[in-house]
């Protein structure tokens, strides 16, 4: 038996006799009457009457919920605690003498007359869940509870007013976040398992009963031995051992569907406040897969690897023998074809000496013919080995002037410029780092080349520079107002034995060319040209910084 608030002893309006009735109220909504020392009927005397009044007059001032008390017969509020009417916002002296149904926050309330039919027929009312507005606007909900007891000879009616609306809106907030988990349970992409501290099974998603082919009934009461493979079952104890002691869990595990199949799954578990277990299972069928397939691959790419430096080291081999041939026929150019040229030019020079008064004048330009064929044969001898030697050696690089490498390499072709009105024009060139002896080579073909190609020009212009610089190489130019070339034909200018211009033109083997190409292309750098026939020609190297 529960006393709510007023439902303890309330003095009631003396009977006839002087004496007060104390009511209680029960849960069930039956009212007793409490007798003293089992004589319910004996007279109480004044003192005791006056101490009964002030407890429940104590009692119904600090109650926590609103209270009422009606008149039977007309349903008018005869009294009204003060929580009523900090509740409802209307003074004691607006409510007092109206009924329930004419005060504005109950207007929602059955008629005056059907409550008090069924008072008079129940002795009980209750509303659970009556929406009200106070006086100033504030929306409420309340339970609202009247019970008919006796007070002396008369019955009053007392109506219990509860302010509900604080637990309404959290038990509102509670139905929302269960739906919110639940669709984010049944709507996860991974397996979702609650399982209680002991490891048996209190709820599944709909993702983790696709995965296992169980329904979501036959995995509750199941266990982790039932859904894995047989191999991790004695992993099971130590797993929920350490999840016990407040470890973070994570681990892949093997499960096995009810089809006997496996699959592997990543699976996260973790302790709930209350004390069961939430279990994340994430498929990784696919992930396996792709890893095994990058296995195989980094396998294969291993083999190939090894296969590769076989035939790297083999590679390796053959160049090296070919090195060694190359070098023998370097000797061979050098000794044995140039031995016979050179007796060539002997015999010719002797004949010249000891028959020359007596050959005709075709015969000796005959063997003129045989004398510049021999010396031209030796000349090509000497570039083709020059040109071999580019190939091979180590580089050993220094910081080169240019300006003086340029002003060095003009002196030195003096005595082919003499007698001829050649305009250099010399940049602010700049200091590179290259092997001196190679570059060297390198500007003397190019600026002979000039040069050579501005033979019909006078003044010949010859201009060399570099380009502003970029951030990661040099880039020098030579160019010249000689006779250029036709660009269809620019890729061949850097190639062995490949010729724009005819031999009676300009002299040379195309060998000039191809030895800059081997030196920058050894140095990291690049070469092309530009030019126009009868337009002059600009060729361009660049070495990295």
């Amino acid at each position: 038996m529960v006393i709510n608030t007023l439902l303890a002893t309330k003095p009631q309006p003396l009977s006839t006799n002087g004496s007060a009735q104390a009511v209680i109220h029960t849960d069930d909504g039956k009212n007793e009457t409490p007798t003293a020392n089992g004589a319910g009927n004996e007279h109480r005397s004044e003192p005791a009457i006056r101490a009964s009044e002030l407890i429940y007059r104590r009692l119904f001032e600090a109650a926590k919920d609103g209270i009422l008390i009606l008149e039977v017969e007309t349903g008018r509020i005869t009294d009204v605690n003060p929580f009523l009417v900090k509740l409802l916002g209307f003074s004691r002296a607006e409510m007092i003498g109206k009924t329930v149904g004419e005060l504005s926050p109950f207007k929602d309330i059955e008629s005056n007359k059907v409550m008090l039919e069924r008072l008079q027929k129940d002795r009980y009312v209750r509303y659970e869940d009556l929406p009200l507005e106070t006086r100033d606007g504030r929306k409420a909900a309340v339970e609202f509870v009247c019970n008919v007891y006796p007070a002396g000879d008369k019955e009053v009616i007392q109506c219990n007013v509860r302010d509900i609306t604080e637990r309404k809106r959290l038990e509102e907030s509670r139905r929302a976040s269960e739906a919110r988990y639940r669709t984010l349970f049944e709507h996860a992409p991974d397996g979702i398992l609650i399982a209680d501290s002991k490891g048996c099974y209190l709820d599944a998603n709909g993702r983790m009963s696709e995965m296992l082919g169980y329904t979501r009934d036959k995995l509750v009461g199941m266990d982790a031995s039932r859904i894995v493979a047989e191999t991790e079952v004695e992993h099971i104890e130590p797993a929920l051992i350490a999840i016990k002691a407040g470890t973070d869990y994570h681990r892949e595990w093997q499960f096995r569907r009810q089809d006997g199949s496996s699959f592997d799954a990543d699976v996260v578990v973790t302790t709930m406040p209350d004390g069961n277990l939430l279990a994340i299972v994430r498929d990784i069928t696919k992930r396996k897969q792709i890893e095994g397939q990058v296995r195989k691959l980094n396998a294969e790419l291993e083999q190939r690897v090894e296969e590769r430096t076989g035939q790297l080291a083999a590679a390796n081999h053959e160049l090296a023998a070919a090195n060694q041939e190359l070098e023998a026929f370097s000797y061979s150019a050098s000794h044995d074809l140039r031995a016979p040229l050179h007796h060539v030019n002997s015999f010719v020079e002797q004949l010249k000496k000891g028959a020359g008064a007596s050959l005709s004048g075709d015969s000796l330009r005959h063997l003129a013919s045989i004398s510049q064929s021999a010396r031209q044969m030796e000349n090509l001898i000497a570039d083709l080995l020059a040109f071999s030697r580019l190939g091979r050696g180590t580089i050993q690089t220094s910081d080169i002037n240019l300006n003086q490498l340029v002003k060095e390499t003009i002196h030195d072709l003096k005595q082919e410029t003499q007698g001829r009105e050649i305009i250099w024009t010399i940049g602010d060139l700049s200091t590179v780092r290259a092997d001196p002896a190679l570059l060297r080579i390198v500007m003397v073909n190019l600026i002979t080349n000039a040069v050579k190609f501005t033979g019909t020009r006078s003044p010949a212009k010859i201009e060399i520079g570099c380009v502003p610089e970029g951030d990661k190489e040099t880039v020098v130019f030579i160019r010249d107002n000689g006779a250029g070339f036709d660009p269809e034909y620019g890729h061949k200018l850097f190639g062995a034995f490949q010729r724009l211009h005819s031999q009676d033109e300009f002299k040379g083997i195309g060998i000039g060319l191809a030895s800059v190409r081997r030196i920058i292309n050894r140095h990291g750098g690049r070469t092309w040209a530009e030019g126009i026939v009868d337009g002059g020609a600009t060729f361009y190297f660049s070495l990295p910084k």
